[in-house]
C-alpha cells in the first residue's frame, strides 16, 4: 500500500473512532426504542435487555461477526449509525466503540445491573415472564395516523385537567402510526414485586426493629445489639443500602439458636470471613470465587446457602421461596387459553394476566416460604437432636 493510500486509510479509521466514541447514551437510547419500534414492540423491556442492546462494542461486534438483530441494523441505519463499509472504518469504529464502553461504563452497567440479589432476581423474574408471556413488553396496532384529530375521532385521547387535549395512557406513535402498549409498563414491572419480597425476607431484611434471627441489628442497640432503638435508620439500612447485621457473639446466638454447635458456629464464621479460593466444592462442600464474588457451603448455620457479594442466600429460606415466587408469576401471566393460538380471542390482548401473575406470584413467594420454613426448622430439630446426642456421649466417656 503506497504511503499516501495508507494515509487515507489512516484517516477513515480516526474518522470513525472520532464518531462513535462521540455517541452518548441519548443516542444509544434512541437507537434501542427506534430497534424496538421496528420490532412491532413497546419501548418497555426486560432491564437486561435494554442494558445489551445499548453496548455499542458488543453491537458492533454481532454487526462485524454477521450476527447482529436485522431490525438493530435498521435502527441504527435510519439513526446514521450503521456499520463503516471499509475495513479501516470498521477498525475505527469498533475502537471508538471500546473508548465509549469504558468513557461510559458500558460494561460495568451489565455488573451494576447484577451486583446485588435482588437486582439479579429482578432480571432473572424480567425473563421468566418475557419467556411465558412475550406479549407484556409488546404494543398493538391501532390503525389510526398519530395525530391528535384522528386519534380524538377515534377515542383514543383524554382531557388533562388543564383541559388539554392528548393520547390516551399508553398510546404512542411507530413511524407516524398510533400503537398502544399491550400492558402499562408500571403493572409489569410490579411482576417483580413477588420475588423481591422473597428474596428480601431470606436474607433478613424484614425486621425492622432489630436483627434476623442469631444476627445483630444493623443499627444495635447499646445493651442488646439483636434490638435496635432507630427503627426508621434500620429500615433504611436494610432496604436501601441492603445491609446486614453481624452475627451475634457465640454467648448471644446460641441462646436463639441451639441447634448450632460452637464448632459449627466456629466454623460458619471462619467460612464467612475466609478470602482464600476455593474452586473444589467436592472436597468439603465449600466453594469461593475469586474476588468472594460468590461463596457456597453445603453445611452453614442455615445449612446449605450462597453468599452473593458477602450476603447470606440460604437454599431453604430465601432460594427456594425466590424460585417458587418467579415460577408462580410466570405461570400466572401466560396467556389464558382462549388468548393463545387457535382461541376465539388470540387476537386479543390478555388483560388479566398481570392481575394473574401477581396472585400466582405472592402465591408462589408464601408457599415457598412455607415449605422452606418447614424444611429449615426439621433440619434444626434433626442438627439439635444430632449435637444432643454428641455431647450426651462425651458425657458417659466423661464419667465411666
Amino acid at each position: 500500500m503506497k504511503p499516501e493510500e495508507l494515509i487515507q486509510q489512516a484517516r477513515i479509521a480516526r474518522d470513525a473512532f472520532n464518531e462513535e466514541i462521540g455517541r452518548g447514551p441519548d443516542e444509544q437510547a434512541k437507537m434501542f426504542y427506534k430497534t424496538r419500534e421496528l420490532q412491532g414492540l413497546d419501548d418497555d423491556a426486560p432491564r437486561m435487555d435494554k442494558t445489551l442492546g445499548e453496548h455499542p462494542l458488543l453491537y458492533r461486534i454481532r454487526e462485524n461477526l454477521g450476527i447482529a438483530d436485522k431490525d438493530a441494523m435498521e435502527a441504527r441505519a435510519q439513526l446514521g449509525m450503521e456499520l463503516k463499509k471499509t475495513p479501516a472504518g470498521r477498525i475505527g469504529q469498533l475502537g471508538g466503540a471500546l473508548g465509549a464502553d469504558i468513557l461510559q461504563d458500558k460494561s460495568r452497567n451489565i455488573w451494576w445491573l447484577l451486583n446485588a440479589a435482588q437486582a439479579a432476581g429482578n432480571v432473572a423474574n424480567d425473563y421468566a415472564i418475557k419467556f411465558a408471556n412475550p406479549s407484556l413488553f409488546g404494543a398493538t396496532d391501532l390503525n389510526v395516523p398519530h395525530n391528535i384529530n384522528d386519534l380524538k375521532a377515534a377515542g383514543l385521547t383524554k382531557t388533562t385537567e388543564s383541559g388539554r387535549v392528548v393520547p390516551a395512557d399508553g398510546v404512542f406513535s411507530a413511524n407516524g402510526r398510533a400503537k398502544k402498549r399491550n400492558y402499562r409498563s408500571g403493572l409489569v414491572g410490579a411482576l417483580g414485586a413477588p420475588a423481591g419480597f422473597a428474596i428480601n425476607q431470606g436474607m433478613g431484611l424484614m425486621t425492622p426493629f432489630g436483627g434476623y434471627e442469631g444476627y445483630e441489628a444493623v443499627v444495635p442497640n447499646a445493651e442488646d445489639p439483636s434490638k435496635t432503638d432507630n427503627a426508621v435508620l434500620e429500615v433504611a439500612s436494610k432496604y436501601v443500602l441492603g445491609r446486614t447485621g453481624n452475627l451475634l457473639d457465640w454467648d448471644e446466638f446460641k441462646k436463639v439458636r441451639p441447634d448450632v454447635s460452637k464448632g459449627e458456629y466456629n466454623a460458619y464464621k471462619a467460612f464467612k470471613y475466609d478470602k482464600a479460593i476455593d474452586m473444589n466444592p467436592f472436597d468439603d462442600g465449600d466453594i469461593s470465587l475469586p474476588g468472594g464474588v460468590l461463596r457456597g457451603t453445603t453445611d452453614g448455620i442455615h445449612g446449605a446457602e450462597i453468599q452473593f457479594l458477602g450476603r447470606s442466600l440460604p437454599v431453604n429460606t430465601a432460594l427456594l421461596p425466590t424460585a417458587s415466587a418467579i415460577l408462580g408469576t410466570a405461570l400466572g401471566v401466560r396467556r389464558g387459553k382462549r388468548y393463545r393460538p387457535g382461541g376465539d380471542l388470540a387476537d386479543q390482548v390478555d388483560k388479566g394476566a398481570v392481575k394473574r401473575g401477581l396472585i400466582g406470584g405472592t402465591a408462589g413467594a408464601l408457599g415457598g416460604m412455607a415449605v422452606g420454613n418447614l424444611l429449615e426448622s426439621e433440619r434444626r430439630k434433626r442438627n439439635e437432636a444430632s449435637n444432643q446426642a454428641y455431647y450426651d456421649k462425651l458425657d458417659k466417656l466423661e464419667t465411666t
